[in-house]
This record gives C-alpha cells, sequence and structure tokens, in this order.
C-alpha cells in the first residue's frame, strides 16, 4: 500500500468520523430543543393552572388570603435587616406603637377578666366544673361497665 494510497484511507476514515459526530451533534442539539420546549411548554402550563387555581381560591376565601398575604409579608419583613437609618428614622414610631398594643392588651384583659366575673366564671368556679365534670366521667364510666358486665352475665 503506498502513501498516496494510505493518506486516501486516513482521509476517508477521519470524513466518516467527521460525518458520524456531526450527526450525533445534530441529533443530540434535535433532542435538546424538543425536551426544552416540552419543559417550556409544561412550566407555561402548571404556571397558568397555578395562577387560575390562586385565583379561584382568592375569591372562595379573601380572608384566608388576606391573612396569608400579611404574614407573608410579615415574614418577608421579618427577614430583611433594617439599615442604621431605618432604626434612627423609625425608633419613635416603633416605641409608640409598642406602647400601644401594650395599652391594647391590657385593656382587653381587664374588660374579659370583669365580664368573666359579672358572669361568675372565676378561676376557682373553673375548677369546680372541671372536678364535677372529671367526677361525673367517671361515674359514668363505672356505670356503664357495670351495665356491661350485667348484660353479659346474663347472656
Amino acid at each position: 500500500m503506498s502513501v498516496k494510497d494510505k493518506t486516501e484511507q486516513a482521509k476517508a476514515s477521519v470524513e466518516k468520523a467527521y460525518e458520524t459526530a456531526k450527526d450525533n451533534v445534530a441529533d443530540a442539539y434535535d433532542t435538546a430543543r424538543t425536551k426544552a420546549v416540552h419543559a417550556y411548554d409544561s412550566a407555561r402550563t402548571g404556571v397558568r393552572s397555578g395562577a387560575r387555581k390562586t385565583g379561584e381560591g382568592i375569591e372562595e376565601s379573601p380572608l384566608i388570603a388576606l391573612g396569608l398575604g400579611a404574614a407573608l409579608g410579615l415574614i418577608v419583613g421579618a427577614l430583611i435587616p433594617r439599615s442604621e437609618r431605618e432604626k434612627r428614622a423609625l425608633a419613635k414610631v416603633g416605641t409608640d406603637i409598642n406602647s400601644r398594643a401594650h395599652s391594647a392588651y391590657d385593656a382587653a384583659k381587664e374588660a374579659g377578666s370583669a365580664t368573666l366575673k359579672e358572669r361568675g366564671l372565676t378561676p376557682e368556679r373553673g375548677e369546680d366544673v372541671l372536678r364535677d365534670v372529671v367526677k361525673g366521667l367517671g361515674s359514668a364510666a363505672r356505670q356503664s361497665a357495670d351495665a356491661a358486665t350485667e348484660a353479659a352475665k346474663r347472656k
């Protein structure tokens, strides 16, 4: 075999390898493109479905949606650190809000306690009621057990 023949054979081998690699790359590109299009379509459908379901949920339960939105806002607000400038600017406002919240809590607690006392619902009365309930449950359990035992003996 001459050098020319070996060169021609090597050239043919390289061309064949090149064509095979080119076909493999084209197939891989087509496969990847198809999968990407499918993933995009699936994601778009999922987002649309999620948006539709979210809208329906908000329409069905707007107060729950409002509460969840507020809770999410509080969580995000708590996670974002405050700057020194915000701390200085809002210090008086925060102190005022805190003071008012404590005053409102104390007023509600006093009003609730007074109302419960007027109706005779004191901690001592609550303990007496709980004790009576427990005694009643014990008595009912004993009577049920006795009745079951008697019924079993008769058969």
